[in-house]
């Protein structure tokens, strides 16, 4: 399969290179450099930055128009006002949407980019799961599911590590982001276990997620991973509320124990105020066929997912759930596709 086009940046000058160079870096993507252009580049390319230095030169080739043209330039202290005018006439006449001046539009020319390497990527739904009642085993589900699309794994446990994992960045790094953060950047500083990328909390340390950037968060999982499965606490708080209301699905989980049921309509009822899709999944016991599930969720007017059924590696902890183990694996790939057709791995 062929990658997908860069964007294009045409300039001579090194400095301004340098500068377009690392804005691209921190937008997470990467450009393609040339000191001239060809009208098959120009026209493939997802965007153009057409440097001052060059200018002339792409407006004597005629270039044909297109959309997605920005002028940059450096700009010093001093500004020579005749040639302000000669960009900009020649930015109107290459078609160009605005004139970049660096550094002073270093953060919108990041966004800019930042919004093509969105396009390009591969992103997908937003999943949280909650559990109906406590040791219901959300945490299960959503490693489960993460697993299956190769997605981001989004631990919302205020005490500390739900998932065991090594290195890489936590929440309390992150405590102070806000904006936007490239989901190439995010992928590269997160840890992974088999193929799931995992933001979670310090072992140990209690730490309440807030809601500022875990939006951030969930919002470049959206734009760059397969599928964001977040793990959220059963409590009424703002990390659970903000991580509900981006979500496309919220997934109540029940847990194998059917008098327990019941409990779980308090926690479905208070998820509907922030999401419209919300799901149920019960985990079964042995020999347990799920049908006392069915009953409950036919009452409550909330669609069932497949159950998932009793695997007893399940049961021995240390999170054997993230080794290859076919009924859990099997049961986790038909609760995916039922959740997001054409998403399971």
């Amino acid at each position: 399969m062929m990658d997908s086009p860069r964007p294009l940046l045409v300039t001579g000058d090194p400095l301004l290179l340098d500068d377009v160079i690392r804005l691209a870096t921190a937008a997470g993507i990467e450009v393609s450099v040339s000191v001239d252009v060809t009208s098959s580049a120009w026209s493939a390319a997802p965007l153009v930055l057409v440097g001052d230095d060059v200018l002339a030169h792409a407006v004597g080739r005629a270039l044909p128009r297109r959309d997605s043209v920005i002028v940059v330039r450096r700009t010093g202290a001093h500004h020579d006002e005749s040639i302000d005018t000669d960009v900009w006439r020649g930015a109107v006449a290459i078609g160009a949407e605005h004139v970049a001046e660096l550094p002073h539009a270093s953060r919108w020319v990041v966004d800019r980019l930042g919004q093509v390497g969105d396009r390009l990527a591969d992103g997908g739904p937003v999943i949280s799961c909650v559990p109906g009642v406590g040791g219901a085993g959300a945490s299960t589900v959503a490693a489960l599911l993460a697993r299956e699309a190769g997605g981001l794994l989004v631990d919302l446990d205020p005490f500390g590590a739900a998932i065991p994992v090594e290195g890489g960045v936590r929440w309390p790094d992150l405590a102070e982001t806000r904006g936007r953060i490239p989901p190439a950047s995010l992928r590269s500083a997160l840890p992974s276990v088999h193929g799931v990328h995992v933001l979670t909390g310090t072992p140990g340390e209690r730490f309440a997620v807030p809601a500022a950037p875990l939006a951030t968060v969930l919002e470049a999982g959206a734009r760059g991973f397969p599928c964001t499965v977040v793990d959220t606490p059963r409590s009424d708080g703002d990390a659970s509320h903000a991580a509900w209301s981006r979500s496309d699905i919220v997934v109540v989980v029940l847990g194998p124990q059917p008098a327990s049921a019941p409990r779980a309509l308090s926690v479905i009822d208070v998820v509907r105020e922030v999401c419209t899709r919300v799901v149920v999944l019960a985990r079964t016991a042995p020999r347990d066929s799920g049908m006392w599930c069915r009953v409950e969720t036919d009452e409550w007017q909330v669609p069932l997912l497949p159950v998932l059924r009793h695997d007893r590696t399940l049961a021995q902890g240390d999170h054997v759930y993230l080794v290859p183990r076919a009924t859990a694996r099997r049961n986790s790939r038909d609760i995916l596709a039922a959740l997001v057709p054409g998403r399971a791995a």
